[in-house]
């Protein structure tokens, strides 16, 4: 039998989150190429040809 009072506390919404609160502020960085710099659809043929 589940105990009385964990059965009260659910009975209740936790308080409202401020606005200002939900929102992160992290700086944010460009991603690496992902190809290194190197240009894949001239190199491509020349690989492959």
């Amino acid at each position: 039998m589940p105990d009385r009072q964990d059965s009260d506390r659910f009975r209740h919404l936790p308080p409202a989150v401020r606005l200002e609160d939900t929102i992160t502020s992290q700086d944010t960085t460009t991603p690496p190429d992902p190809a290194g710099g190197r240009d894949n659809d001239r190199e491509f043929p020349s690989r492959y040809a």
